[in-house]
């Protein structure tokens, strides 16, 4: 399928266990990002060669710009979701989900956004041609509180069947056609595989969102978002295009399939902040 993974989230390096060069630059991603997690565009790269270390070196400057901050609440606006009807923290919903696990899900899910959206809106960027028009500036760079440590991200053989078969189906929101949900069973965003600790969320997730998946409203602002972060590229490009290097064919691929695919991260943008607008909303009710 075009424009599909060509890595597996869930077997490519794991940052728990990367040592070196590697484990320097994921802190300096961290960090950089003002990120407590890698996400799997990373720790695939990190699985040929340099590929991890030159890609880094190239687009560490857009992130150090400032200009995806200034741009990430406004992709997020623009396709944002409906919220679910069910209310996480009630009684009568059946999900046994106490203060602190509302707040634990609450910090995977903005981690995941912030670093998912922040890639998304930067990376293309980097693969965007260059255009005319007016410069962007960064706006002054805002506080961030401080990183929160996150419960630990779950490897496959952690997780039990049963909780598995959930996270396949919560991976499946975002996809369009029966052969895409085959493929995605296989292909989990890592995002599902940390919320695994919570089964129940999960499943309320794809119930909660499942109205939305049948009426392609998150396919539509999936490939919305993808235009989006295209349009934004090109607005950063014109205030700083990054020098361009010489990297492999097969990576410049995957950079330009993770900007251009709304079943790649342009899907979790979209149903991570629905997921983070369904929270505080409940938290509110």
């Amino acid at each position: 399928m075009a424009l599909d993974f060509s890595y597996d989230p869930v077997t490519v390096t794991d940052e728990a266990t990367a040592t070196g060069i590697t484990a320097d630059i994921f802190k300096d991603i961290r960090q950089t990002m003002n990120i407590p997690v890698v996400t799997s565009i990373w720790r695939a790269l990190a699985s040929w060669d340099n590929c991890l270390e030159e890609t880094w070196n190239a687009v560490k400057p857009i992130y150090l710009s400032r200009l995806p901050d200034t741009l990430l609440p406004d992709l997020f606006r623009q396709t944002a979701l409906s919220r679910p009807n069910l209310r996480l923290d009630h009684p009568t919903s059946g999900l046994d989900l106490d203060v602190q696990d509302l707040q634990n899900i609450k910090a995977i899910v903005n981690a995941y956004n912030r670093s998912n959206g922040l890639n998304l809106i930067a990376l293309a960027a980097f693969v965007t041609p260059l255009t005319e028009g007016v410069p962007l500036s960064a706006k002054p760079p805002s506080a961030h509180p401080p990183l929160s440590p996150l419960k630990p991200l779950l490897s496959r053989d952690e997780i039990d069947d049963q909780t598995w078969a959930l996270v396949q189906q919560a991976n499946s929101l975002g996809t369009n056609s029966f052969a895409d949900q085959t493929f995605y069973q296989d292909h989990i965003a890592t995002l599902w595989r940390h919320l695994a600790h919570w089964p129940t969320f999960l499943s309320a997730v794809h119930e909660g969102f499942l109205p939305q998946q049948k009426s392609e409203k998150i396919h539509s602002m999936s490939l919305k978002s993808t235009t989006l972060a295209v349009e934004m590229g090109a607005q950063m490009a014109r205030s700083f295009k990054p020098t361009e290097i010489a990297l492999p064919p097969k990576v410049l691929e995957i950079i330009h399939n993770y900007v251009h695919s709304p079943r790649q991260v342009a899907r979790m943008v979209v149903i991570g902040h629905g997921i983070s607008n369904w929270l505080d909303h409940s938290k509110h009710q």
